[in-house]
């Protein structure tokens, strides 16, 4: 990450300043200093531009520059946009509210943030929120020691706050130094499965890399195969050939940053990986494997190949697993942070009723997980509810009622 400019050691909240710059031609203003402070793909300048033109939700990108004596410390970057926040126990939908809302993005918060600029910016967001009729402020997964993430639970009441996601571990694994101590974490089970889904599937495994533009239409339509057999896809998540993906990748083909690995047996697709390798860092996006394979672990064959083609690069200092906690993550990775979301709302009357609501919702589902968990049938019932998401994808394919969303 490139450095950030310098904050005294003691200011005090009144030396600070936020100016809000909404619309495309006000962000120009700030572009140079957004592109040296810049450190994860998501928050790339020419990423985001592309995002935010091709999602018809979005109504403006915004920044919040924070100013400390009127130089600018830090940036706050994200869209205001149309947004159905939901209420659910498990993978069920109680209710939906219409939002507008200022959705600050992964790797938005750039630059000197301290606890003092920190609590500046969120008193700044109340005001604004008000002033603006924004509905809500979202930050998205953001590290639970992060000075803006502390001052925004200190700050806000916590019935106009919610954490849909809270304490989930993000996973890294270091590659720089040891390349292979990472390949040496694949064991000899793992080795064997390429063996067993080869006599399964009658054909021979096969393994190909997608980096250039023109790889792109090929790779959307094999990974597409695989998407639609999972689970997420009857969330509505996950990877999905649409224009905004391939809006994303023409994007990132063209920068050299395209990752795009595809599993196949007997020249059938049946896992992916797509990946964004940024500042030599390859942050993982995207997986799937075909659900009727699951025994023959496709996507952890898949993973120790892209293993070991990164190793014999050594173009990579190392891998960001991305969101959520599995398995796979805990053996490969080497280190983990917790991140958490939170929504701020605007005090009104009615955000604060639909919030409470959304709280008992929230209690309701942790007791249920404990009660799930004390009887031993948590494991179970997750495994019932995402076969379910799973019918229910492949339903709406079938019906042509599919609709997707990228988190």
């Amino acid at each position: 990450m490139p450095q950030s400019p310098s904050v005294e050691a003691s200011p005090s909240v009144e030396e600070y300043r936020v100016e809000a710059l909404v619309g495309s031609k006000s962000l120009e203003s700030i572009r140079d200093l957004w592109q040296q402070w810049q450190f994860h793909p998501n928050a790339d300048v020419d990423y985001f531009e592309s995002v935010v033109e091709s999602r018809p939700s979005v109504v403006n990108p915004v920044a919040l520059v924070l100013f400390f004596k009127e130089a600018p410390v830090a940036l706050a970057v994200g869209r205001l946009e149309n947004f159905n926040l939901p209420a659910t126990i498990g993978y069920l939908k109680i209710f939906n509210s219409a939002l507008l809302q200022f959705s600050i993005v992964y790797g938005g918060l750039m630059g000197a943030w301290d606890e003092k600029g920190a609590a500046a910016f969120v008193n700044y967001l109340r005001k604004w929120m008000k002033q603006d009729r924004v509905d809500a402020v979202y930050l998205a997964a953001m590290h639970c020691e992060h000075p803006v993430y502390r001052a925004a639970v200190s700050g806000m009441p916590f019935y106009f706050r919610h954490t849909p996601i809270k304490d989930n571990f993000h996973w890294w694994a270091e590659l720089a130094e040891t390349p292979e101590l990472l390949k040496s974490k694949s064991n000899k089970a793992d080795r064997k499965k390429e063996r067993k889904l080869a006599e399964h599937s009658g054909g021979e495994i096969g393994f190909k890399l997608f980096q250039k533009p023109e790889d792109v239409p090929e790779f959307c339509s094999a990974a597409e195969k695989i998407a639609q057999t999972t689970y997420l896809r009857g969330l509505g998540a996950g990877f999905c050939d649409n224009e905004e993906m391939r809006n994303r990748l023409g994007v990132t083909s063209r920068k050299g940053w395209m990752n795009g690995f595809i599993l196949y047996a007997n020249n059938q697709p049946c896992a992916f990986q797509l990946g964004t390798l940024y500042q030599r860092v390859l942050y993982l996006d995207y997986t799937g494997f075909k659900s009727d394979l699951h025994a023959y672990s496709p996507g952890r064959i898949l993973f120790i190949k892209m293993v070991d083609h990164l190793c014999g690069t050594h173009a990579v200092r190392g891998i960001d697993f991305g969101f959520g906690d599995a398995e796979f993550k805990r053996r490969y990775a080497d280190r983990s942070w917790k991140e958490s979301d939170q929504y701020l709302f605007n005090q009104t009357p009615t955000l604060l009723m639909e919030n409470l609501v959304r709280h008992s919702v929230t209690l309701f589902r942790g007791i249920a997980d404990n009660a799930l968990r004390r009887f031993a049938l948590h494991d179970q019932v997750k495994k019932w509810w995402r076969h379910s998401a799973e019918k229910n994808g492949r339903s709406a394919i079938g019906t042509g009622e599919m609709e997707t969303q990228e988190a």
